[in-house]
C-alpha cells in the first residue's frame, strides 16, 4: 500500500520498518551514515542497542537501500542480501536466506537445491564462502548476510541439551567470521543484537573479538531526530499534525527508546482514527491520540480488542497457549520471543491448523502488527511465527500475565518430570497432597501436550504416567 491508496498508514506499529519503507524511516540519516562508513571498514559489522532502540530498522530502510543505492562507491551498487535470523537451526535457516537471494538467477545455480547450499555450508569453516562461490558469487559482486535478532543464537544455544545443536551454533559463527574475514571474495555479515547479550558473545571463539571491532551502538534519538521521525511520515501521508501533538507525543515518549515501537503503534493507531473522523483541514490532533489510549494504554487495549473477537472459551484458551509458546522469560527474567513454525505451535496447543491460523490471522490483519510475518504470507506448516517486537510483553498486560503463568505451569511441570524420574530410579515415592492435587489441577487447567512437555523437560510421558500412578 503506498501513499494515495485508501487506508494507507504511514507508520508500522511494532514491527520494523521494511526496505521498501525507507520513504517512511526519517529521523536516523545520521545513523546511517555512521553505519555505512563502519561498513567500509569492517565486513564484520554488529549493531547493538536496546531493545526498540531500531535496530533492525536502521539495517532494513536505512542500510540496505544505500549500499543498493551505491553509497559505497569502491564496492558498487551490485548487492545480493541474504536476511536471516538465526533461531534454532542458525545453519538451516542461513541456507534459506541464501537461496532466497538473486544470487540464484543465473544458469549456474539452475540446478541448486536448498539442501545443496546446506551442505556445503556444514562441510567446513569455510562453508559461507564455499557456497558464495557455489552461487556464482563474481569478483565484482557483494554478497552481505545480515543476521537479525542475533540474539537468539544465545538463547538456543544455552536452552538446547542436544550437543548437535550447540556444535551447530558455534559452526554458525565461525564461518560467519571466516567470511568476513577474507578478502577473496567481497562478503559482509551484518548482525543486530540486543546490547544486554552483549556479554553472551565470549560463548563462541573469535565472536567477541569481531564483535568489538565492527561494534555499531544505535546512539538514542534526541528531540529534534524524534520530531522529524513523528513529522515525517504525516507529511508523506498527506496529513498534518498539530504541533501540540507533537509536544505531547514528544514528551510522553521521553528517553527511553523502549517506548519508539510503542510510539510507533499509537501512532498508527491515531493515523487510522484520524481518517475515520477529521473535519475539513483538520490535523492529527489530541483528540484523536487521546481516543485510542495515547501511549500508556493504545497498544494493550488494541491487543485485548483483537482478543476479544474470539469466539468462546476454547479460542480464548488457543490465543492464550499461541501467545505463551511464542514468549518466554529468560534466566535473568528478561522477557524473550520464541520464534517457531506453525506445526510446531499446533503440536503445542493441540489444535488444528486452520484454527491456528485463524488465531494468527486475526493479530496480523492490515492495523494489527502484534503477529509475523505479515498479512499478504500465505501460512504453511514450516511459516515461522512470532510477535513483531518485545514490547508487547512489557505493554500488553494480558500478554504479561499469560508469560507469568506460563513461567509457574512450567515450574510445576518440571517438578513433577524430576519427581518422576526420581521415583523412576527408586529414589522418591508417589506425590501426596498438596503437590498432587496442585499437578492434577494444573493438568486439567492447562491441557499440556508432549510437544509442550519437551520443551521443557524431556520425559513427558514419564511425568503423566507417574502423575496417573499417584492419582
Amino acid at each position: 500500500m503506498t501513499p494515495g491508496d485508501p487506508g494507507f498508514n504511514p507508520f508500522p506499529g511494532l514491527r520494523p520498518f521494511d526496505m521498501d519503507e525507507e520513504y517512511l524511516f526519517f529521523g536516523r540519516e545520521d545513523q546511517r551514515k555512521e553505519l555505512v562508513s563502519l561498513l567500509r571498514e569492517q565486513r564484520f559489522v554488529a549493531v547493538l542497542g536496546a531493545s526498540g532502540s531500531g535496530k533492525s530498522s536502521l539495517v532494513r530502510a536505512g542500510l540496505l537501500p544505500a549500499l543498493y543505492g551505491g553509497v559505497m562507491t569502491r564496492a558498487g551498487s551490485n548487492w545480493h542480501i541474504a536476511v536471516m535470523r538465526p533461531g534454532g537451526h542458525a545453519i538451516t535457516n542461513l541456507a534459506e536466506a541464501l537461496f532466497d537471494t538473486d544470487l540464484l538467477d543465473n544458469e549456474v545455480c539452475e540446478d541448486l537445491t536448498e539442501l545443496d547450499i546446506e551442505a556445503t555450508l556444514i562441510r567446513s569453516s569455510l562453508g559461507l564462502i564455499e557456497a558464495a562461490r557455489q552461487l556464482g558469487l563474481q569478483k565484482n559482486e557483494n554478497l552481505l548476510v545480515v543476521v537479525d535478532q542475533f540474539e537468539e543464537l544465545f538463547r538456543f544455544n544455552s536452552s538446547q541439551s542436544d550437543r548437535g545443536s550447540r556444535d551447530e551454533a558455534a559452526a554458525f559463527v565461525k564461518m560467519l567470521v571466516e567470511a568476513a574475514n577474507q578478502e577473496d571474495l567481497s562478503i559482509y555479515v551484518v548482525l543486530t543484537m540486543r546490547s544486554d547479550f552483549f556479554g553472551d558473545c565470549s560463548q563462541f571463539e573469535e565472536l567477541a573479538e569481531a564483535v568489538n571491532k565492527g561494534e555499531y551502538l544505535v546512539p538514542r534519538l534526541n528531540r529534534e531526530n524524534k520530531k522529524t521521525a513523528i513529522e515525517g511520515p504525516v507529511r508523506v501521508g498527506g496529513g498534518e499534525i498539530s504541533p501540540r501533538l507533537v509536544q505531547r507525543l514528544l514528551n510522553d515518549l521521553g528517553d527511553d527508546p523502549d517506548q519508539l515501537p510503542i510510539m510507533q503503534h499509537a501512532l498508527m493507531r491515531t493515523w487510522d482514527c484520524w481518517l475515520a473522523d477529521h473535519g475539513k483541514d483538520e490535523p492529527l490532533d489530541l483528540r484523536h491520540y487521546e481516543s485510542t489510549g495515547g501511549m500508556d494504554e493504545a497498544l494493550s487495549r488494541h491487543a485485548d480488542e483483537v482478543h476479544a473477537e474470539a469466539s468462546g472459551v476454547e479460542e480464548q484458551r488457543l490465543t492464550r497457549q499461541l501467545f505463551q509458546a511464542l514468549t518466554e522469560k529468560g534466566a535473568d527474567n528478561r522477557g524473550i520471543r520464541r520464534p517457531t513454525p506453525l506445526q510446531e505451535l499446533c503440536d503445542i496447543t493441540g489444535a488444528e491448523q486452520e484454527k491456528v491460523a485463524a488465531v494468527i490471522d486475526r493479530f496480523r490483519k492490515p492495523g494489527r502488527t502484534f503477529l509475523m510475518p505479515p498479512i499478504d504470507r500465505e501460512l504453511e506448516g514450516g511459516t515461522i511465527i512470532d510477535i513483531s517486537h518485545e514490547s508487547l510483553m512489557r505493554v500488553w498486560v494480558s500478554l504479561g500475565r499469560w508469560v507469568d503463568d506460563e513461567a509457574q505451569s512450567a515450574r510445576i511441570y518440571r517438578r513433577l518430570a524430576e519427581t518422576a524420574q526420581l521415583h523412576a530410579d527408586g529414589s522418591a515415592g508417589l506425590y501426596h497432597d498438596p503437590d498432587l492435587q496442585i499437578a492434577l489441577s494444573w493438568r486439567e487447567n492447562e491441557h499440556p501436550t508432549d510437544a509442550w512437555g519437551s520443551r521443557y523437560h524431556p520425559e513427558y510421558d514419564q511425568a503423566i504416567k507417574f502423575l496417573e500412578q499417584s492419582h
